[in-house]
């Protein structure tokens, strides 16, 4: 009987094969993290496949292993940043509060920690957004609305059950991102003020920046006063009656 040349695998190849995979998905970490420190140092069109493996410590050869070009690169890391907050909103659905104040608070403490968690990929994008291949831009630029859409549909929320002041939602929604995404470029790490203080303090001022002040119900004596918060009221049932056609 013929002896075949069959190898059978035992535990040591079984057990190679993970660590191969680990180490193959550290080494691309490694290679995101760096091409995103150089391409918002040096632009996307500023940065070679050579100075990312440099900084790797890689042979520009061994860097095809992991990706085949810089624009792959740059994919991964965009489809990182861009796709981890839709599913990060997702997952927070799923257990936020209903009042529409504090849904926006824990709305807005959710992003902050997630932004400060990649403050480079954050401050990178915007260097890179306009050298962004087609298919990759609309890909972006869809899950960007998509997250807008999400802020605009909470302070829309707040403003028809009466909690928060009728003012313009995709103006306050825009503004509430700005604040949000600054955090990017003044947050420093190991600081007194930690992330988590930052986005509950953000959180708390994002709701104030909307929220209806009941207080002024009280001070009809000022005639000024009772007139701007009958001003308001008539806003606030314009949005009440351009909701319900909405619906």
């Amino acid at each position: 009987m013929a002896k075949t040349n069959k190898k059978i695998r035992g535990k040591n190849d079984e057990d190679a094969e993970p660590g191969k995979d680990r180490r193959k998905a550290l080494v691309e970490r490694q290679m995101m993290e760096k091409a995103c420190a150089l391409f918002a140092e040096k632009g996307y069109a500023g940065t070679s496949l050579t100075d990312i493996a440099d900084a790797v410590g890689l042979t520009r050869g061994a860097v095809y292993y992991y990706f085949k070009n810089k624009e792959a690169l740059l994919e991964a890391i965009v489809e990182e940043v861009t796709l981890r907050p839709l599913h990060e909103i997702t997952t927070w659905r799923a257990s936020a509060p209903e009042a529409p104040a504090e849904r926006l608070r824990d709305f807005i403490r959710m992003r902050v920690l997630g932004v400060l968690q990649r403050p480079l990929q954050m401050r990178m994008i915007e260097v890179t957004e306009a050298a962004l291949p087609p298919d990759l831009l609309a890909r972006h630029t869809a899950a960007k609305r998509n997250i807008l859409s999400e802020y605009r549909s909470l302070v829309s929320d707040g403003i028809l059950s009466g909690d928060f002041r009728p003012v313009d939602d995709r103006i306050a929604a825009l503004g509430l991102i700005g604040m949000v995404n600054w955090t990017t470029y003044w947050f420093v790490e190991g600081r007194k003020d930690n992330a988590e203080e930052i986005a509950k303090q953000i959180a708390d001022m994002a709701v104030q920046s909307v929220a209806v002040d009941k207080s002024r119900r009280q001070r009809f004596a000022n005639p000024r006063v009772a007139l701007d918060t009958l001003r308001e009221d008539i806003e606030h049932f314009a949005k009440l009656l351009d909701g319900g056609k909405r619906g």
